[in-house]
């Protein structure tokens, strides 16, 4: 799904996140199949919510965005 716009997989990770700070890692020193397994286990640690029309995909929540793909 992160394919979907050009977007990697670093940039579904919300390091904001409760999730993400309790796991004390640096995310820059992981590989993008490390973070893809990362999110894997921790989904909390992912922006939310993900909207796609199958051409798309808008990572949070961004209104303009997301009522373009709707």
């Amino acid at each position: 799904m992160a394919g979907l716009g050009g977007i990697k997989m670093h940039d579904l990770l919300n390091e904001r996140s409760k999730t993400y700070k309790d796991m004390k890692i640096n995310a820059k020193d992981l590989s993008e199949n490390e973070v893809a397994e990362l999110l894997s286990a921790n989904p909390k640690a992912m922006f939310r919510p993900l909207l796609t029309d199958g051409k798309k995909l808008v990572v949070g929540f961004q209104l303009e965005q997301m009522e373009a793909v709707l």
